[in-house]
């Protein structure tokens, strides 16, 4: 099962997205389902650092598969190195939009009894 892990700071700010595993659904590099999440995760770190500058070297680290189907993501958004307020704010829209991104991947797929995808927030 894939993992999402959405930290959120006092004021439900989204501050992490944390990603983990292989759905299941198939074998490692023909698994729909981990594509969707891939996808997501990938748009996430371009976006940030393509419309808020922030350098991925800070904000993100992607671990390749090792052959297994086990993937995992940790985007964060780094204090202090956002060029203004502006730039929060945009990516915070970017988080939230991805947050609902695996929301609505997870609703999509996780029926009749199977469970690729959980999502879990943390405060």
């Amino acid at each position: 099962m894939i993992t999402v892990r959405v930290v959120r700071d006092g004021s439900r700010k989204v501050t992490g997205l944390f990603v983990s595993g292989h759905s299941g659904y198939a074998e490692a590099g023909s698994d729909i389902i981990c594509a969707g999440a891939s996808t997501l995760v990938y748009t996430l770190a371009n976006s940030l650092e393509r419309i808020c500058g922030i350098d991925t070297k800070y904000s993100t680290r992607i671990a390749e598969d090792t052959g297994d189907g086990n993937v995992s993501a940790e985007i964060v958004i780094p204090e202090g190195r956002m060029r203004d307020e502006g730039a929060a704010d945009r990516a915070q829209v970017i988080m939230e939009t991805m947050v609902l991104g695996f929301i609505s991947l997870a609703q999509s797929v996780n029926t009749d009894g199977n469970r690729y995808i959980e999502i879990k927030e943390e405060y």
